[in-house]
């Protein structure tokens, strides 16, 4: 693993409640309505800094991302935000209700992390980048110069020795607690004991890290890294702008949940029921859900009937608005996909997404790779009865209801040194923003 130092966390100076009132989830999942209703609801939420908005008029060196770090540094003047007294890692629970009705807990360490090129393994990615949200992020960093939230990384703590030497961490007094707007209830402690801290250091050496969340602002903090040091040749090799902020979890961990990333399909000509199912035949087998899937419990059948075949065959739950029924499709043992846009490497080309879009979209529906990114006919949702009432509405053709990613596939993938497409997994819950920061400083300490 690369190496991981203690730094000097910026909070909120608010608890409790107030605190909750202060968070928000990463950027990317952040719709532009819940932007709004964020930003309404304190002149100090952290999404007015990690998601800065434009203003006509603006111009580079006067635009969003200058505005950004003007109110940031007044908050930090005023005592909004506010540096703990010294160097800590810090720990963090999170607890909440799973699908099933289950309470789960969820416990990881939030520390500076020590950059490495992702070719280089100690650090991997699972999931390629856009240039667009990647060149927003840098801009941010650059103007900001803070970490606001931290990028998502896994590790394999098979023996529990890095749980052994966190367990000491979650006493009955944490530094800050509160509930998020998704119902997960956060609690923070600050681990600033010398001893403590090296136990954790040398349980988590020798594990590399597998990014779930956060690669824009991974990748961006490297292309910073790199900006500053072409800028001051020379920097200490230790210097703050060589890290990054991160919550690492055990893959182990009785918390981690990956949903899936649902896909809705509108103004696609060709989309006519009949003859769907006719170019769909080949590669699929359909059968008809008879349950009326507007009613939660036969939505939860049919979701059932899916993951049966979770990890052992591209199966796929078809909800079109024409005939306002569910389908499900079963890829076909031994169905030619020869000449289809699927990826040559196998552990890509066995995902559920590669098969949906290269043999559905691509395929099926002559959707472009280029307009699917640019999701000129495509929206993603992650909850399965938004997706099926948006498409029963009206308001999209058709829905693809998806099992997730299994973890296996996911560290397969990295492993390989590849990365998946666009919404393949999405990692619950998310790790707020601005529950605890950390400044970005060439000249000082990690």
């Amino acid at each position: 693993m690369p190496a991981i130092a203690p730094f000097r966390g910026i909070r909120y100076a608010a608890g409790g409640r107030a605190l909750g009132n202060l968070l928000a989830p990463p950027y990317d999942v952040v719709s532009p309505a819940q932007r709004e209703a964020l930003a309404a609801r304190s002149p100090h939420n952290i999404v007015r800094i990690t998601l800065p908005q434009p203003e006509p008029g603006d111009v580079p060196g006067h635009d969003r991302y200058t505005r950004a770090a003007q109110e940031y540094q007044a908050w930090v003047a005023q005592g909004v935000v506010q540096p703990d007294p010294r160097p800590a890692l810090y720990a963090l629970e999170q607890a909440f209700l799973s699908p099933d009705g289950r309470e789960r807990v969820r416990r990881g360490v939030i520390a500076a992390v020590r950059l490495h090129d992702l070719g280089e393994g100690a650090v991997r990615a699972h999931e390629s980048t856009l240039a667009g949200p990647l060149a927003d992020r840098l801009e941010l960093l650059r103007h900001v110069k803070t970490n606001l939230s931290p990028v998502f990384g896994l590790f394999e703590d098979a023996r529990g020795e890095v749980a052994a030497a966190l367990a000491g961490a979650f006493q009955p007094d944490p530094v800050a607690s509160t509930e998020t707007d998704d119902g997960v209830r956060q609690r923070l402690w600050r681990l600033d004991d010398p001893v403590a801290v090296a136990s954790v250091q040398r349980a988590l050496a020798d594990r590399s890290i597998l990014i779930a969340d956060g690669h824009h602002r991974y990748e961006s903090a490297l292309a910073y890294r790199d900006w500053i040091d072409r800028q001051e040749p020379g920097l200490d090799p230790g210097a703050g702008h060589r890290w990054s902020l991160m919550f690492l979890l055990a893959t182990s961990d009785p918390g981690l949940l990956i949903y899936p990333t649902h896909r809705l399909l509108r103004g696609v000509e060709r989309l006519r029921v009949p003859e769907l199912l006719s170019r769909l035949a080949p590669f699929f087998e359909v059968s008809i859900v008879e349950e009326d899937i507007r009613r939660p419990s036969g939505r939860a059948w049919a979701i059932s009937r899916l993951s049966d075949h979770l990890g052992k065959s591209s199966a796929f739950l078809l909800v079109t608005a024409e005939d306002r029924r569910a389908r499900l499709l079963t890829l076909r043992d031994g169905a030619d996909l020869a000449g289809l846009s699927l990826p040559a490497d196998e552990n890509l080309r066995a995902l559920d997404v590669s098969v949906l879009h290269g043999v559905v979209f691509e395929g099926v529906l002559g959707l472009s790779r280029l307009s699917q990114e640019r999701q000129e006919n495509l929206a993603y949702v992650r909850d399965a009865g938004e997706a099926v009432a948006r498409t029963l509405d009206g308001e999209f053709q058709a829905a693809f209801l998806l099992n997730p990613t299994p973890m296996w596939q996911v560290q397969a993938v990295a492993d390989a040194g590849l990365t998946m497409p666009q919404k393949s997994t999405w990692f619950h819950p998310k790790i707020p923003s601005g529950l605890v920061m950390r400044s970005v400083d060439p000249h000082g300490p990690p």
